[in-house]
């Protein structure tokens, strides 16, 4: 898996992917004083957030009056207006998507372009979750393969129809086999594209067929097993925790624990206590 990478923009444009990664994320800002249009270009795919600051948008596929939690949604080399509404400016945390990874969703849903259906949305309950990742994003918190994915593919699907997950009788085996896969090799490196080509499906229906066979997201399931296994060797052997949370497949102790207590309500140590 590549590895994501994340750098902050101030005063700029939205933040730009690097070529290996498959998503950019920071934050932008409007100066203060500026009452008149201002009118930019798009260089890439970019979803951004307000928040805070109040401006009229316009954008090629819509526009809204832009306050707190408005969704902006932008298409390479597409141009977009802002009127500012007062003199204090506004400031987004945006995204940008790789346009490769873009694609290859676009044409997993079913879509025949990988350009957004629409530029902007009001607040609304739900584009909450969009909101919240793209906030995450741009504060630092290095997101997942499978988060990017699902992301790009609930924006894309903004102001449109997709096509509807249909896992046939050979996919659904080749999901089980690969639970199964996890459920003994879970100590290994378990990347999203080696899994998708175990089940011999893209990634993104990779992870919508894994979570309707599992109910959890790949990475979800793989940490639990990982749990599982350290809560058994916790309760059958002596080995020091240390050695158990490396050996099962965690590489920061400190995570370890912490992950360990949010999914079985108690430390390592105090779960081999009351074995």
């Amino acid at each position: 898996m590549e590895a994501l990478l994340v750098f902050r923009v101030e005063n700029q444009g939205p933040a730009l992917p690097a070529r290996t990664a498959s998503y950019g994320a920071g934050e932008a800002r409007c100066a203060t004083g500026q009452r008149a249009p201002i009118e930019k270009c798009y260089a890439g795919p970019v979803i951004g957030v307000v928040v805070d600051g109040a401006f009229d948008y316009r954008g090629r596929l819509g526009r809204t009056r832009a306050t707190r939690g408005a969704i902006l949604l932008g298409n390479a080399g597409e141009s977009f207006e802002c009127r500012h509404l007062d003199d204090a400016g506004n400031r987004r945390a945006v995204i940008a998507l790789n346009p490769g990874l873009l694609a290859e969703v676009a044409d997993d849903c079913g879509l025949d372009t990988a350009d957004f259906a629409v530029s902007a949305l009001s607040p609304a309950r739900e584009t909450a979750p969009l909101y919240g990742l793209v906030r995450r994003a741009a504060g630092g918190l290095k997101l997942q393969e499978e988060e990017v994915i699902d992301f790009a593919a609930a924006a894309l699907a903004l102001g449109r129809q997709t096509r509807p997950a249909v896992a046939a009788g050979a996919d659904q085996r080749r999901i089980r086999d690969v639970v199964r896969h996890l459920d003994t090799a879970y100590a290994e490196p378990c990347g999203l594209d080696d899994l998708a080509a175990m089940g011999q499906v893209s990634r993104y229906h990779f992870i919508r067929l894994f979570r309707a066979a599992t109910g959890e997201s790949p990475r979800q399931y793989l940490i639990g097993a990982r749990l599982r296994a350290a809560a058994d060797r916790l309760t059958d052997t002596a080995e020091p925790v240390t050695h158990i949370a490396f050996d099962v497949g965690f590489n920061d102790i400190s995570h370890f624990n912490a992950t360990f207590r949010r999914a079985f309500g108690l430390s390592p140590t105090a779960w081999r206590r009351t074995a």
